[in-house]
């Protein structure tokens, strides 16, 4: 029986067990990086989704709020605005009148934290046999301010 001893100098004894977990271990690395990048976008996509959705609810609710405004206008044309709630969005209607029949509403509109708010200029006639107004939109914009 001869025992032979490896020589940890033997150029011809190469340890393959280290390339392969060294291989592994990059691979390894590799689709960990791949899988956190895709996760974050997923992320950022749902943070984005979610933000088009409430802004989406803030301006649906300016925008029924500025026709409830109009609505009140036709009826009486000293409104001068209010809050409203609106399932669980709400918003704050300003009427501002610029003189003659012309008025100015501001209409704000709130869906849990996100904001839209709509400027409208319109004019508001009598029409005599009915005893309501008549509103015409001048003007409309959505602002940022």
């Amino acid at each position: 029986m001869t025992n032979q001893v490896q020589n940890p100098n033997d150029k011809n004894s190469s340890p393959s067990g280290f390339s392969a977990l060294l291989t592994v271990l990059i691979i390894g690395v590799a689709a960990l990086a791949m899988a956190y990048s895709s996760s974050m976008l997923g992320l950022g996509e749902l943070d984005l989704g979610y933000t088009a959705q409430k802004g989406g609810e803030a301006f649906s609710a300016a925008d029924g709020c500025l026709e409830e405004a109009m609505r009140r206008l036709r009826l009486n044309t000293g409104y001068t605005g209010g809050n409203l709630p609106i399932g669980a969005n709400s918003c704050t209607i300003t009427v501002n009148g610029l003189g003659g029949n012309q008025y100015e509403v501001i209409v704000l509109g709130e869906s849990s934290g996100y904001y839209k708010k709509i400027r409208a200029t319109v004019a508001v006639t009598p029409e005599p046999p009915s005893n309501l107004n008549v509103v015409t939109i001048n003007s409309w914009e959505e602002r940022s301010d």
